[in-house]
């Protein structure tokens, strides 16, 4: 199946019907942001979704207890705490079967494939749901892998489509390979090339993923770069009182990450003193580079997302020698937490090679431990370069200007223009009404100066 040339000039029948968008997304991801992004401009027609607690269940009350709590902890990590308190819940439809049919046999042999099973079957029940939705949508966003019969459903009833996209799906299959993965070359799910196809436009969330599907034959100009955001008020700055020099990797542990890199980096510096916290659940191969570099790092498997913020604000550097992702959506975590950051140009990070922290090459162990000692012998530039990164986010990668970004990108699609270039820089709203503030107070003090 090629790719179409160029998007539609028009959603076919939007004319004749409300600026309404649905968004589709089997579990949670970035989707939660991007409902709150449509929600605010008066567009949101409904969230589809897999597993969805409304606010005021007993359960979601259960999850908001605490962390102390092992079945708190437990429900946590079983996905209990699938909701966000300012979505409006009565726009809010949940298929929750197949995902909770899933969820507890993915430790199982042959478990990895249970999840994707699970999507597919969400996102058929979502595509008939949508077939009967009246008003018809006049667009819907889904996001790759769960969205091909969603997309079909959207295009039948004449909505606008687009295509969440994120991941580099082409180089990290390259990465795999080149790891030495037991996975078929040219392997990509048709499922992902028959939604790209299906997309009037695609979300990219950095360089990265752009230059990808440029190269495997997604024009251009039906690609529109929207960067992630994280929230500063969650993942802040913290006080550091460990008296070690800690550094932190977060993330799944197995070929793709870089992990094997980073240990053999840690393991050749031996930096008295200091520890490399690792975070993730691991597959086979993970568990196997683990086993291999025993008693190099302090490995706590997978842990709660309420947990993940603590050690960002215990650690003094982030480490994600990453060989294949879309935008590493914890690199932009640490740098709210005001950590310095070193990491690939394949992370997909919106980290500045010498401002924010350090960009290496990919399998470069020599250069991971120089920057990595650089940082342990000169504390007050980790420091430093940790308050840039803090200044990044807050300036224009924050929660706000994702959904300012999106929400641009909303309106310029259902308004029949190009979105690409209304969502470069934005200032969030409470930049807008700080400015706007701070003008007036300028001008009154102006002039009572005269």
């Amino acid at each position: 199946m090629s790719v179409r040339e160029k998007p539609l000039a028009a959603p076919r029948g939007r004319a004749a019907r409300a600026r309404s968008v649905v968004l589709a997304h089997p579990g949670r991801q970035n989707a939660y942001e991007a409902v709150l992004a449509a929600q605010e401009r008066g567009l949101l027609q409904a969230f589809a979704t897999g597993v969805y607690l409304q606010p005021v269940s007993r359960a979601h009350r259960l999850v908001e207890l605490g962390s102390t709590l092992p079945l708190v902890r437990s429900l946590m990590r079983s996905g209990l705490d699938r909701s966000h308190p300012g979505i409006d819940s009565a726009r809010v439809t949940s298929f929750p079967v197949y995902p909770l049919l899933a969820r507890p046999l993915r430790r199982w042999p042959g478990g990895q494939r249970i999840e994707p099973w699970a999507n597919r079957r969400c996102d058929a029940s979502i595509a008939r749901w949508l077939r009967r939705l009246e008003p018809p949508p006049a667009l819907v966003q889904g996001w790759e892998g769960g969205a091909r019969a969603t997309l079909a459903a959207a295009r039948s009833v004449g909505a606008a489509t687009v295509l969440d996209v994120v991941c580099a799906h082409e180089y990290a299959e390259a990465a795999l390979l080149a790891e030495g993965a037991s996975i078929k070359p040219g392997r990509l799910d048709g499922r992902i090339r028959a939604e790209r196809e299906l997309a009037d436009f695609l979300f990219a969330p950095s360089p990265v993923v752009v230059q990808c599907l440029v190269e495997n034959g997604v024009p251009r100009d039906r690609i529109v770069e929207i960067p992630f955001g994280v929230d500063p008020a969650r993942f802040a700055p913290g006080a550091r009182t460990s008296g070690r020099f800690r550094a932190l990797f977060v993330g799944f542990v197995g070929l793709r990450k870089g992990v094997r890199y980073l240990l053999e980096a840690w393991r050749r510096l031996d930096l008295p003193g200091a520890e490399l916290v690792v975070i993730g659940d691991a597959d086979a191969h993970g568990r196997e580079i683990l086993r291999d570099y025993q008693g190099t790092c302090r490995w706590l498997g997978k842990v709660p997302r309420f947990e993940v913020n603590r050690w960002f604000s215990r650690s003094d550097l982030f480490v994600f020698p990453s060989l294949a992702e879309g935008s590493a959506l914890v690199t932009y975590e640490a740098m709210a937490s005001g950590l310095p950051v070193v990491t690939t140009p394949e992370s997909g990070s919106v980290v500045r090679d010498g401002i924010e922290g350090f960009v290496v090459s990919a399998r470069d162990v020599t250069a991971l431990a120089e920057r990595i000692l650089l940082l342990y012998e000169n504390a007050g530039l980790g420091e430093e370069l940790g308050r840039r990164a803090r200044a990044r986010i807050e300036s224009g990668y924050t929660v706000e200007h994702y959904r300012e970004r999106l929400g641009r990108a909303y309106e310029a699609i259902l308004d029949g223009r190009a979105p690409e270039a209304l969502v470069g820089e934005v200032r969030s709203p409470r930049e807008m009404l700080r400015i706007s503030l701070g003008g007036s107070l300028s001008h009154r003090f102006a002039r009572e100066d005269v």
